[in-house]
């Protein structure tokens, strides 16, 4: 199963998602979020880090775990 289709179940259960990726430089991430849209190859996310919503490229993802935690929608979820 490819991240998108795993973050899209995600999203449309509430559940939030660790999600690993590459940032500048190469260096490597791995934050806590929950998913509302992926748009244009683009994730819509609000990051629990940040506590605020981000958006991420899809193409910089290197995996996605999806925990047993959910999450009441900020707004609505678009996946």
């Amino acid at each position: 199963m490819d991240f998108e289709t795993i973050i899209r179940d995600a999203g449309r259960q509430h559940r939030k998602v660790r999600i690993q990726f590459r940032g500048t430089a190469s260096t490597e991430y791995d934050r806590e979020m929950e998913p509302y849209a992926i748009r244009d190859g683009q994730l819509v996310a609000y990051s629990l880090y940040r506590d605020e919503f981000r958006t991420l490229p899809i193409a910089d993802i290197t995996g996605v775990d999806v925990t047993s935690r959910t999450f009441t929608p900020r707004r609505m979820v678009e996946l």
